[in-house]
């Protein structure tokens, strides 16, 4: 590229979530690979350190110089109840709105990149700065199908690719770790089972911990231990074989998570980047973004809502169940969609020496 004008880059950053964190870096190292100047918006420390990314902690730091504004990564299109939003993350619609805003009273590019919902079509997105940003983007790539159809509903164009996390273990490659004692991930929150009615789940898993005397449990707390303490599963269940662990540096939670046998998940990236590295999943209590992700992927059958806890409890209690599972789990193609998650990199260049 030549000449490149300085870019900003924003996202659901800052905030400690591995998924959007995760997705900063991706698009900050094509960014720094390209030679473009950028500087992306309040990431958390340990990621922007390790990389040598330029963080704007303040919004006119960050949108001061810059001709385009990309918003990189995450459910921009997933529609929220206002006072649920609000109770979750108190700040983030007044900062949010207050950046778009005047990214567009300056004329800023607007792009949004590798952006999602949950399978339904909704007008206008809520909180309101989504739909703000979506109306005003000159480009916009998806990471469902579905949300190419629900966009272009409304007279909108975009172009679907696979979500850009697929493109981790290429940029980020690991080898998968053998040992004859299973390990199994929980990445489990105690307050998420509350929030979802399933906290009878708590003693159950802590009887099959001292059950299955076999296998090593990490409880995992995925949100960065720079902007939160540890809420993990391992605040409320303790045995012998289990270890608590909360990701802080991106290097070693990707090693944690290829070490692993089979990771059991509320989340959305932490699955799909265990799935990169041979890992297969089992995905809990899914919010609608991640069982449309398993749908697409066709991998339903993984899912288990509250009816199928007793099935998932008799799977993991037993070796032999459990070990057949592992052992005919469909694992997707990881390098195919990272090639196809390479065509938002390939739109952002296509962009960025596109005149205004």
């Amino acid at each position: 590229m030549s000449t490149p004008q300085r870019v900003a880059l924003t996202g659901f950053y800052g905030h400690g979530n591995f998924g959007d964190d995760l997705m900063a870096v991706l698009f900050g190292l094509h960014l720094k690979q390209n030679a473009v100047p950028f500087s992306v918006f309040r990431l958390c420390e340990p990621y922007a350190r390790r990389f040598g990314l330029d963080v704007s902690p303040s919004i006119d730091e960050l949108i001061e110089g810059v001709h385009m504004l990309i918003w990189g990564g995450g459910g921009l299109l997933v529609s929220w109840s206002n006072w649920i939003y609000n109770l979750l993350y108190p700040t983030v619609t007044a900062t949010q709105t207050r950046l778009i805003d005047s990214a567009i009273r300056r004329k800023l590019r607007l792009v949004a990149l590798s952006v999602g919902g949950d399978g339904r079509r909704v007008q206008p997105l809520s909180p309101s700065y989504k739909e703000r940003f979506i109306n005003a983007a000159e480009s916009i790539t998806v990471r469902n199908p579905q949300d190419c159809n629900n966009l272009g509903a409304r007279g909108i164009t975009a172009s679907f690719f696979p979500d850009i996390v697929w493109q981790t273990s290429s940029v980020f490659p690991r080898a998968r770790r053998r040992e004859d004692r299973m390990r199994i991930g929980l990445d489990l929150y105690p307050s998420n089972l509350w929030r979802k009615g399933a906290l009878y789940l708590v003693p159950a898993l802590q009887t099959l911990m001292l059950k299955r005397r076999d296998c090593e449990f990490v409880l995992i707390d995925s949100t960065n231990r720079s902007r939160k303490p540890y809420r993990g599963l391992g605040r409320v269940v303790r045995a012998s074989n289990t270890v608590a662990y909360q990701f802080g540096e991106l290097e070693q939670d990707l090693d944690l998570l290829a070490s692993l046998d089979l990771l059991i998940s509320t989340r959305y990236h932490c699955p799909m980047v265990a799935l990169q590295y041979g890992v297969p999943v089992i995905s809990l209590l899914g919010e609608g973004k991640t069982t449309l992700f398993w749908k697409n992927l066709g991998l339903d059958h993984i899912c288990f809502g509250h009816s199928r806890m007793v099935e998932l409890l008799s799977l993991l209690g037993s070796k032999e169940k459990l070990n057949s599972f592992l052992r005919e789990f469909p694992l997707p193609n990881a390098c195919e969609l990272a090639t196809g998650a390479a065509g938002h990199l390939q739109v952002l260049e296509k962009i960025l020496l596109s005149p205004a």
